[in-house]
C-alpha cells in the first residue's frame, strides 16, 4: 500500500534524481562523451519518464490518494474508477448504496491511475467501475493506439492482482465541440470504445455502453448535459445511474445466501 513513508521517498528520490541530471548535464558542456556514457548507464537503472511523469502529477492528486489510502476498506467496496468525470459524481446518494466509494480524481489519465492501482486493489473489492481515457486524448495528446495500450495494462493488473473482483469497462463519453472549446473529435472516441471493447472481450470483462445514452443524434454530448462539452450536469448523472444500476442488483443477487 503507497503510505506517507512511501510517498515522501518518491519526493526524495525525485529530488536526488533531479540532482543526477542537472549533474549530467553540467558534465556534458566540459565532456560530452563522459556524460552520455554516464546517462546511458544511469537509463539501465532508472526509468527517466516515469520519474518525469510523477514530477508532473499535481497536488490535487496527492492530497487523494493519501485520503484513500487512510479511508477504511473492504471486500465489499463498490469501487467508481476515473477521472474527474467520475470524481464529480456523488455516488453514494445516486446509487443509494453505502459501499460506494468514490475513487475519481480529476485529471486523471491511464498513466495516472496505473500507478496508483496498489490503492484500489490491496483489499480485492467487490466490484470496479472504470471509466478512463478522455484526458489521454485530450491532456497527454496520445493516440488511439497507445491510449488502448496504457489501459491494457490496467486491465492486467486488475486479472493479476484482483481475479475475484467484477470489473466493468465503462466506454469514454462523448464531447461536444460546440459548446465552449475543441475538445475531442468523437470519432477518435467512438475509435477507442471500440478497443475497450475488445480489451474486454479478451479479459473476460463487462463492457458497459455509456457513450450512445449520452450522445445526441450527431455523435456529441447532448448540449442536455453539459455545461461546458466535456463535464456532466445532474441529469448525466441520472442517466449514467440508470444504466450501471442493473449491474448493482445483478452482482448482490449472485451473492445472496441460500439462492
Amino acid at each position: 500500500m503507497l503510505t506517507i513513508e512511501k510517498l515522501s521517498l518518491i519526493i526524495l528520490f525525485s529530488f536526488i534524481m533531479n540532482i543526477l541530471l542537472l549533474s549530467v548535464l553540467g558534465l556534458s558542456i566540459y565532456n560530452p562523451g563522459r556524460s552520455f556514457y554516464i546517462l546511458s548507464k544511469l537509463r539501465k537503472i532508472f526509468d527517466f519518464r516515469k520519474i518525469s511523469y510523477l514530477n508532473n502529477y499535481p497536488p490535487y492528486y496527492w492530497h487523494k490518494i493519501n485520503q484513500f489510502i487512510k479511508l477504511p476498506q473492504s471486500e465489499s467496496d463498490v469501487i467508481m474508477l476515473g477521472d474527474s468525470i467520475t470524481d464529480e459524481g456523488e455516488w453514494i446518494e445516486l446509487l443509494s448504496n453505502i459501499n460506494v466509494k468514490n475513487r475519481g480524481i480529476s485529471g486523471d489519465t491511464t498513466e495516472r491511475i496505473y500507478y496508483r492501482l496498489e490503492t484500489i486493489l490491496s483489499t480485492e473489492p467487490k466490484q470496479i467501475f472504470l471509466m478512463v481515457g478522455i484526458n489521454d486524448l485530450i491532456n497527454a495528446h496520445k493516440s488511439v493506439a497507445q491510449t488502448i495500450d496504457s489501459y491494457e495494462n490496467i486491465l492486467h493488473e486488475f486479472q493479476d492482482k484482483a481475479p475475484n473482483t467484477k470489473i466493468f469497462v465503462q466506454s469514454v463519453l462523448p464531447v461536444n465541440n460546440q459548446v465552449y472549446l475543441y475538445w475531442q473529435d468523437n470519432n477518435n472516441i467512438l475509435e477507442l470504445n471500440l478497443g475497450l471493447r475488445e480489451l474486454a472481450i479478451k479479459y473476460n470483462y463487462e463492457y458497459i455502453d455509456l457513450f450512445s445514452h449520452l450522445a445526441d443524434s450527431k455523435k456529441q454530448l447532448d448540449t442536455r448535459y453539459t455545461k461546458d462539452g466535456l463535464h456532466l450536469n445532474g441529469e448525466a448523472y441520472l442517466v449514467w445511474k440508470s444504466v450501471i444500476e442493473k449491474y448493482f442488483m445483478d452482482w448482490n443477487n449472485i451473492n445472496i445466501p441460500g439462492d
